[in-house]
């Protein structure tokens, strides 16, 4: 993440509350057991609530809480039934306004731009009118980003690091499986991310480990969620098996590295707490953008196919 960045504790706190939706979003929309929506629903209540202590405060400019808000965007499009319609409408009211508010503002001139498509995927799903303008125009600056032959930098510097594999490509596959009357940009997304499988596999060795390069390396196993999302996406870019191989090798490795302190949360480093490794917008909720990984494989998703659709089994 670059540019002008505004990050505070209550910016913190989203970000500790919502990256794990990227594993246990999947997870619950597979049919996995998760025990504990009721407390993001009140999380979703309170933080969008300003008269609420755990307010996490207005969006006015290129802030971290625009970079957490996709996650809610993209369970709000997964689990509505979780997450949004057993809300008081008072909270649905604040919710939607308080992604309203944010959807607005620039974001920064990379990645980012995928964080407002996320959360227009989940206003859609609710049903919530919003300037679908900005949308588009998004999804247009993304492409200009696109080097060719699976190739993006990410944004307007031609740098190429991890943040291909675990952003660009990762949300540009969601959006290919999640996005309604888009089949143009879907296809896009899904050649490219065929092109660049055959290209990424090289940057894992065959025991799992994978080239420490680039920015926010704390980050770890989110690089191995390139693998998740072409599953997710139902893309056999490479031989399902060999997908598959990738996936679990590159997590066996990181399961014999000491990431973990305390009672077993991730810590801020690489292959061990270190925070000299940390970048100036980590907080300690920021190693859990590794749940990435985990965005088909925990269990086999079951898309909403309409607004309020019951999932199937």
């Amino acid at each position: 993440m670059v540019g002008p960045l505004i990050s505070d504790r209550a910016a913190a706190d989203l970000e500790g509350f919502a990256r794990p939706l990227w594993g246990l979003t999947p997870l619950a929309a597979g049919g996995g057991e998760f025990d504990h929506w009721e407390l993001y629903r009140r999380g979703l209540a309170n933080g969008t609530d300003p008269e609420h202590p755990e307010y996490w405060g207005q969006v006015n400019s290129t802030d971290q809480r625009m970079v957490e808000l996709a996650a809610v965007g993209f369970t709000l499009r997964l689990l509505p039934h979780l997450v949004w319609e057993p809300l008081p409408q008072k909270a649905k009211d604040n919710l939607a306004a308080y992604l309203k508010h944010a959807r607005q503002f620039d974001y920064a001139d990379n990645n980012w731009k995928f964080f407002r498509i996320s959360v227009d995927l989940g206003l859609e799903e609710c049903g919530v009118e919003f300037d679908r303008s900005l949308t588009e125009k998004y999804l247009d600056e993304l492409d200009g980003f696109y080097l060719g032959d699976g190739w993006y930098h990410d944004g307007n510097i031609r740098r190429v690091d991890h943040y291909i594999p675990f952003a660009m490509h990762f949300y540009g596959l969601i959006y290919a499986k999640l996005a309604r009357n888009d089949d143009k940009r879907a296809t896009a997304y899904r050649e490219r991310a065929g092109l660049f499988a055959k290209d990424i596999r090289h940057w894992f060795d065959e025991d799992g480990g994978t080239l420490a390069f680039g920015r926010s390396l704390t980050y770890r196993f989110a690089c191995g969620g390139f693998w998740g999302a072409l599953a997710f996406a139902d893309l056999e870019a490479l031989p399902r098996g060999e997908i598959k191989g990738q996936f679990m090798r590159h997590l066996r490795w990181w399961s014999t590295q000491p990431i973990a302190n305390r009672d077993g949360v991730l810590s801020v480093g690489y292959g061990y707490p270190n925070l000299i490794m940390s970048e100036n917008y980590n907080s300690a909720g920021s190693p859990y953008w590794a749940l990435k990984a985990f965005c088909r494989w925990l269990c086999r998703p079951t898309i909403h196919s309409g607004r309020r659709r019951r999932l199937r089994r």
